[in-house]
């Protein structure tokens, strides 16, 4: 008897071993959800990590997002610089290369770093994309293999739909970043006007945004009144013309409308020739605020 219940705890013992490796292989798969171990705390620590994390590429991905959040930080920005240098396989300078520049931009401005929590699983829009940098998990939804590099898709709480970023396998064996425009571009912005949190220091930085476009309204308003004032002293001129002489008095006529002046001279010289000219004059103002729209559209 003692035997038979020593023999069903050891089976029972190994059931719930087997249980437990399964969950564990289970939370490793690509598809899910991968949890942080913490942010590295020095580029050292960083590298070290990429030599277990980065032999994938999911987990490229994964300190590539460890070195964002790290250069979010101001008081870690020259280790984690390092850090983006080395998981995007790129030079010393890449700060100065304009490949960079709306990167950078984005990752210094503190109203757009939700852009980057945005794909840290559990945050919303409607939540001010609330996350921990030292506790957040990325969504892998698919991967695309070709031939020389592989997209990796994963989910963003404000996109429509998934973020992709490109990464390859270099001679050494471990993955890298070598295009991450779509971790930085844009997603909808933060629903945080109505949710109560001026007692939260964290959302402190989108209060300054609407302070700017006033002031630079009311500076054009105070020139306006001022051509006004200058057209007044050439009314008195045409007076002292018309009492030197009598027949100076039509000038004045045509000095009040120019626009109406100006066409009858050449209409009596060659008017089939004269109009079209004035005609094409007024097209190229508009074709410069067609193009001025374009690049802002560009730039997003």
């Amino acid at each position: 008897m003692r035997t038979a219940s020593l023999s069903r705890t050891f089976v029972l013992l190994l059931f719930s071993m087997g249980i437990c490796l399964a969950s564990c292989v289970l939370s490793a798969a690509p598809g899910n959800a991968t949890p942080s171990q913490g942010l590295p705390s020095t580029y050292a620590d960083f590298k070290e990590r990429c030599r277990t994390a980065a032999v994938t590429p999911e987990g490229a991905v994964k300190m590539y997002f460890d070195a964002v959040f790290c250069y979010l930080d101001p008081a870690r920005r020259a280790e984690a610089s390092k850090m983006l240098r080395y998981i995007m396989h790129t030079d010393a300078n890449w700060e100065g290369n304009q490949r960079h520049v709306t990167f950078l931009r984005r990752l210094k401005d503190p109203s757009l770093h939700y852009i980057f929590r945005s794909f840290a699983a559990g945050t919303s829009p409607e939540n001010g994309y609330r996350m921990s940098p030292d506790a957040y998990r990325l969504v892998f939804t698919r991967k695309d293999r070709q031939q020389d590099y592989t997209r990796v898709f994963l989910r963003s709480s404000g996109a429509d739909s998934d973020r992709r970023v490109w990464v390859k396998q270099y001679p050494d064996g471990f993955w890298y970043v070598i295009n991450n425009a779509d971790t930085y571009a844009k997603v909808r912005d933060p629903a945080v006007s109505g949710m109560g949190n001026s007692h939260d220091a964290d959302f402190d930085v989108t209060a300054p945004a609407p302070q700017a476009p006033p002031a630079e309204v009311s500076a054009p308003v105070a020139t306006r009144p001022e051509p006004a004032e200058s057209v007044a002293p050439p009314e008195a001129q045409p007076q002292s013309s018309e009492r030197s002489a009598a027949p100076a008095r039509p000038a004045p006529a045509e000095t009040a409308g120019p626009s109406a002046a100006q066409p009858q001279p050449a209409e009596n010289a060659s008017s089939a020739t004269v109009q079209p000219q004035s005609v094409e004059a007024t097209l190229p103002p508009v074709a410069p605020p067609a193009e001025g729209g374009e690049a802002e559209m560009s730039t997003w």
